[in-house]
């Protein structure tokens, strides 16, 4: 099975519909988390989780929360709209997050993990995953965070082996992966690093009893990544074609939804930071999605990049 994963900024509901729509080789869809603010969650929170916006199969909102009261505040609004999954962030690695006690920031303090699982399931109201880092500053980290896991009926649990500081940066800590198949108790979801079907055969040879993978950066720098790892093969023009109505898909949807067409093609330069690695000369392609300043000049320069693979 292949996941989702939740980036804020690219992962958006209509990044995701349009995915589904197109390509519909994804099991399950994690939206980016929410938060509170001033004891409210920002619209733009509010429309990611709208029902309507997520129409898909299985789509999981994901809660980052410093505490257990606003952990409850969340979840009730998410069930308020008819969610029952839910998963709980304690892996978002940035500073502006982690300072505040919240994703990452709170696996050194194991008491306050239990503290808010234990209030979730004095009264749960649906299923809960964890996407997890090995750590804030230490991999060591994870072992208490662990045992604090597996004192409650969670549905899964997702890691990514690197500590917070790393970022997305340096390697992948193995032995800390090896260490959660070996000591937790529930199931395992692997995630860090896939991008490309060589990597997803090297991690499977490393973890042979993990079925379940999260895929975040390899899928927005190749949206094709989940038909190579599944065995689907293409031709050259059929890649091309999926490729070429997916981004047609996602840009017809911004400018639905968007203010103006400056903001939507503002949002699809953004998206091809990670798109332009389809193409056989990435730093080209993104030097001409760069350089435009009008929709009317968008759509024929990226109907030339595409024309590079369409053969």
């Amino acid at each position: 099975m292949i996941y989702m994963a939740p980036l804020q900024g690219f992962t958006d509901y209509v990044y995701r519909a349009s995915y589904a729509k197109v390509f519909n080789t994804v099991d399950a869809y994690f939206i980016p988390y929410i938060s509170v603010k001033n004891n409210v969650i920002p619209n733009k929170y509010s429309r990611e989780i709208l029902p309507e916006n997520n129409t898909q199969s299985r789509v999981v909102p994901q809660i980052l929360a410093k505490d257990a009261d606003e952990f409850e505040f969340l979840e009730n609004i998410l069930t308020n709209q008819g969610y029952s999954e839910f998963n709980m962030n304690l892996g978002c690695p940035y500073p502006m997050v982690t300072n505040r006690g919240k994703g990452s920031g709170l696996l050194p303090f194991p008491d306050e993990i239990y503290k808010i699982l234990d209030h979730f399931y004095s009264s749960a109201k649906g299923e809960l995953s964890i996407k997890l880092r090995a750590g804030l500053k230490s991999a060591d980290e994870i072992k208490d965070v662990i045992k604090v896991l597996n004192q409650f009926p969670l549905k899964e649990v997702i890691l990514h082996a690197r500590v917070a500081g790393q970022l997305y940066s340096g390697e992948i800590d193995e032995n800390a992966f090896s260490y959660a198949t070996q000591n937790l108790k529930h199931k395992l979801v692997y995630n860090g690093d896939i991008f490309s079907k060589e990597d997803f055969i090297s991690k499977q040879h490393k973890f042979p009893g993990i079925d379940t993978w999260m895929l975040g950066r390899g899928i927005i720098m190749n949206p094709l990544l989940p038909h190579e790892i599944k065995g689907i093969s293409l031709t050259d023009k059929e890649l091309a074609d999926l490729l070429y109505t997916f981004h047609q898909t996602m840009l017809e949807r911004y400018l639905e939804i968007m203010d103006n067409e400056g903001n939507a093609l503002n949002k699809m330069k953004q998206f091809w930071i990670y798109f332009a690695q389809c193409f056989p000369n990435p730093k080209k392609a993104m030097k001409h999605i760069k350089k435009v300043k009008a929709l009317n000049k968008y759509n024929p320069t990226v109907r030339s990049i595409f024309n590079e693979i369409a053969g």
